[in-house]
């Protein structure tokens, strides 16, 4: 489950990045959209498996080719 909430993380921490990158000027090609960037799951009892889904979506021309993700 821990490798699930880290790799969720390193996604959502890779669409920010590439987000603020898209939205520095304006151009043509694959443009990244996360409408949530964070998730607070808030006090997570042992034993429990808490999932959150974060929508991520291409709203620009081409294809989104997210090759690698890094959590923080």
């Amino acid at each position: 489950m821990l490798m699930k909430k880290t790799r969720i993380l390193m996604l959502v921490v890779a669409a920010v990045a590439i987000a603020a990158a898209g939205f520095a000027g304006e151009r043509q090609g694959p443009r990244i959209y996360v409408q949530e960037s964070n998730f607070d799951f808030g006090t997570v009892k042992p034993g429990s498996q808490p999932e959150h889904i974060f929508e991520i979506k291409n709203v620009g021309d081409e294809v989104l080719d997210i090759q690698r993700v890094q959590p923080t």
